[in-house]
Order: structure tokens, then sequence, then C-alpha cells
């Protein structure tokens, strides 16, 4: 019964797919950027990044998210053993020779990991929940007289949020790399993530705690790859195989894309942040949030300098991106992705609580 199951939502997904190549065929390059946005590299470079300028516990929250977030996608899909619509319409038990449907792939198609769940859409949902929560409880917080306790300036952020994941979760199908109960369980996981870690307080943490949390997602990770290798003879890199056998173009086969690549990111990450929080975040003290009671040519200094300040430190996080990692052997290229991260981490958390002290300096100082 799930065979069968599985065997009409990949046969009904593949037929979505199609309209949906038809239907936006004029717009790929869109549908490349909407999934690039989604890209669980961008939960890193961008979200955390600027969640930690307007808020600390909303920003460490949003990083621990998208590690736990991240790990745990790796882990369903190792289980799941979840295909992708792009190799698996060349299955010949599925479709005969001469009658395999025409999916488009793009440069970004080819993923190497298993399909199920979303991680775009895992990621994204967890991470944009926490931050979207934060947000509203700010507006919330606000005087009752304030504009900004409306229940319709209040409902714009959640509207925000299911643009951005639907539209993501729709350029994911679009190009062929998920099918659509892939995205929408994703999606669902993630929600389940960010609602469950909403309240932890990351700023509270030990940094020991971090230092086990980078070990045990290793520890756990590599575990679980050898039980399903040795125990149940199931080779946890059958995806990888797939994706350069059926994959358009084989420089469209990233190593980025494996599920190595994520934990190292992940493990590097919870190392970074306990370092951060033994070393840079008891130096500095807790910035003041800008409100209505501020007064008027303070909070427009804070304003105008945050503005100045994003655009920066955007271009300082993005810009890790082209920093060129030797394509091997796998296991220097492993290892410089984790150092790389736990580097990244301690150098944003530093960057931006180096500038909010540097802002409260100023206002105090008058």
């Amino acid at each position: 019964m799930p065979r069968v199951v599985m065997l009409l939502l990949h046969l009904e997904g593949v037929s979505f797919i199609q309209w949906l190549q038809t239907t936006f065929s004029d717009f790929p390059d869109v549908m490349l950027f909407l999934t690039r946005m989604g890209d669980p590299r961008h939960a890193f470079l961008v979200y955390f990044p600027l969640a930690l300028v307007f808020s600390r516990t909303a920003g460490l929250r949003a990083l621990l998210v998208a590690i736990v977030s991240e790990w745990t996608n790796l882990i369903l899909k190792w289980m799941l053993h979840g295909e992708r619509p792009y190799w698996w319409i060349r299955d010949p038990e599925i479709y005969e020779e001469g009658k395999v449907p025409d999916l488009q792939q793009f440069s970004l198609t080819c993923e190497t990991g298993p399909g199920s769940p979303s991680g775009h859409a895992m990621v994204t949902a967890a991470v944009l929940w926490v931050v979207t929560s934060a947000l509203v409880a700010s507006l919330s917080a606000a005087p009752a007289y304030s504009w900004k306790r409306n229940p319709v300036v209040r409902a714009v952020p959640w509207l925000i949020y299911a643009v951005i994941m639907t539209t993501a979760s729709v350029s994911r199908l679009f190009i062929a790399t998920h099918f659509p109960h892939q995205v929408v369980f994703g999606t669902a996981v993630g929600v389940l993530i960010g609602y469950m870690f909403n309240r932890v307080q990351v700023q509270s943490f030990h940094p020991r705690m971090c230092v086990m949390l980078s070990a045990g997602l290793i520890a756990s990770a590599l575990g679980l790859y050898s039980i399903l290798l040795h125990l149940f003879e199931v080779d946890p890199s059958w995806s990888i195989h797939k994706a350069t056998q059926w994959c358009a173009k084989p420089e469209w086969v990233h190593l980025g894309t494996t599920p190595f690549f994520s934990l190292m990111r992940d493990s590097g990450s919870s190392l970074g942040l306990g370092v951060a929080l033994h070393s840079v975040l008891p130096k500095v003290p807790a910035p003041n949030s800008l409100n209505g009671n501020s007064a008027s040519g303070e909070c427009s200094t804070g304003v105008v300098s945050t503005a100045l300040f994003i655009p920066l430190l955007l271009g300082l996080t993005l810009s890790t991106e082209f920093l060129v990692l030797p394509l091997e052997p796998e296991s220097l290229v492993y290892s410089l992705v984790f150092v790389k991260s736990f580097l990244y981490i301690v150098t944003v958390i530093g960057v931006v609580t180096g500038f909010s002290n540097l802002i409260q300096r100023k206002l105090k100082n008058g």
C-alpha cells in the first residue's frame, strides 16, 4: 500500500511540475532567484545576521534553529530515502523507453542529497518562523495607542512569511528538484521546529553545551550513516550516484549540496556559537531596542547608523561564498567547511555585537 501511495504522489507530482514549467516558462530567472533565496545557506548568510542586528535574542535563536533544522533535515533524508523528480523519471520500472516525461533541468536542479523532506522549505520555514515571531512580539509590545498594535499590522509579517514560503516552494518544484509532498512535508517540519525552539534562550547556554552539540551532530550523523551502511546494507550516498548519472550537465552537480557539507557547516557553526558565547558576548552588554520612548534625535541616529551598517554586514557575509575551496580530497573539503563555518559565526557575532556596543555608547554620550 505505501508503495502505491508513493507511486501516485510521484506521478501526480511529475504532472504538476510539468504544468508549472509550462505555465511559468517565461520566468526561469525569477524561479532560480527564489530558489536561491530559499537555500539553507541564506539562513546563515542573511537571516541570522539581519535578525542579530535588531535583536540579539532573535538572532542567536535563528542561528540555533538553522543548525538544528538543517541537521534534522539531513537525518530525515537519510532515513526516508526520498527520490527527486529529475532522476526518478528515468527509472525504467516506471516509464518505458520513449515515454519518459519531459522535465526541464536548470543550473540548480541537480542537488545530490535525497529528496524528502525539502531542505530549502524546512530550514527557511523554521528560521523565518523564529524571525517573524520575534517581529510580531515586538509589535505587540508597543504601547496600546500605537499603530503597531493594530491587528492588521501584526498580521502583515505572517502574510509575508506565507508568501515567501509559497514562492520558495513553487520554485523548488519548477526546477524539478522536489515533488510537491516533499516541500509540504519540509515546511510542516520546519514550522514545528521553529515553534518548539521559539522560546529557547540561547544566551543562557553554557559554551560547553555548544561544544557538545557540535560533537553530537557529527557523532549522531556518522552513527546513523554507519548503521544504514553496515546493518541495513543501504548506502546513504546512493543519491549522489543518481545525481551524477542523470543530471543534464556534469557542472551542475555541486559538492556543496551533499549531506556531509551541510553537516560540517552545522557542526562548525555550533562550535562558533559556543566560542562567541564564551569570548564575545560576555564582553558586550545587550543593546536596548530603539522604541517610541527614545528621544527623536537618538532614535534617528540609531536608525541611520543601522541602515548604513546592514549593507556592509551583508556584503561581508555574502562575500564568504566567494572563498574558493578545493574540490578534493573530500576529507579536506569538509574540514575546511567546518573551519570556515566556525570562523564565520564568531566573526559575525563579534562584528554585530561590537556595532551594537558602539551605538549604545554613542547614544549614552549624547
